[in-house]
């Protein structure tokens, strides 16, 4: 039985190691079938909506489900990330003009922008949970990655270190990130915001009982 049991766990190891290499590729192929700009953002839903797939336990066939959801959200996926693009943009270009001055004002501003920055980033990777997981308008999709941000603390930090363990295995592990990187990334992403979303269900539960009561 505990052999039984111990074959079983290495058999969904193994197989988990296969989908994330086969779903890393698959992204970088499309991403490149898109010329980049174009194909950036349809293959990072795709393989989003397709890792959760297999998160909820299901099995489908990943070279179909992943062109299904890339086609399927081409358009939609271009236009959230042109908004991510511009916001990040404007970011970014603030931080370079901010980092060029050397005054009390400037500096306060440079880091204040840097932590906007940051909270950014955690709102893109919900934002993109949040895509693959309910269908909702865009900006109720922004606005739900930004209340979660606000008030969800822990799966932040998951996110936060989970980002860091990514980038410290595949800097130093050679051949990982073309393999592993961005899938691996999309794992700690919708890990994250699963504990999120339970989170605030358990708290809508808690909330219903009291006013049931």
């Amino acid at each position: 039985m505990q052999l039984g049991a111990f074959s079983s766990s290495v058999l969904t190891f193994c197989e988990w190691v296969a989908r994330l290499a086969y779903l890393n590729i698959l992204w970088i192929l499309f991403t490149l079938s898109g010329f980049v700009i174009l194909g950036f953002f349809p293959a990072t839903i795709a393989m989003l909506a397709t890792l959760r797939q297999f998160l909820m336990k299901n099995h489908p066939p990943v070279f179909k489900t992943f062109w299904g959801y890339y086609r399927k959200e081409f358009l939609n996926s271009n236009k959230l990330g042109l908004f991510i693009s511009v916001i990040g943009f404007i970011l970014y270009m603030n931080i370079r003009f901010l980092s060029s001055t050397s005054n009390e004002i400037s500096t306060f501003l440079f880091y204040s922008s840097l932590i906007m920055s940051c909270i950014y980033l955690l709102i893109i990777c919900y934002t993109l949970a949040s895509f693959v997981e309910f269908e909702q308008p865009l900006g109720t999709h922004l606005k739900n990655a930004l209340l979660i941000t606000i008030y969800n603390p822990m799966p932040s930090l998951f996110i936060i270190f989970g980002f860091a363990a990514v980038y410290f295995a595949v800097a130093n592990i050679s051949g990982l990130g073309f393999f592993f990187g961005i899938s691996l990334l999309g794992l700690v992403i919708l890990s994250s915001a699963n504990l999120a979303y339970k989170k605030i269900a358990r708290k809508q539960e808690e909330l219903s009982n009291r006013v049931g009561g």
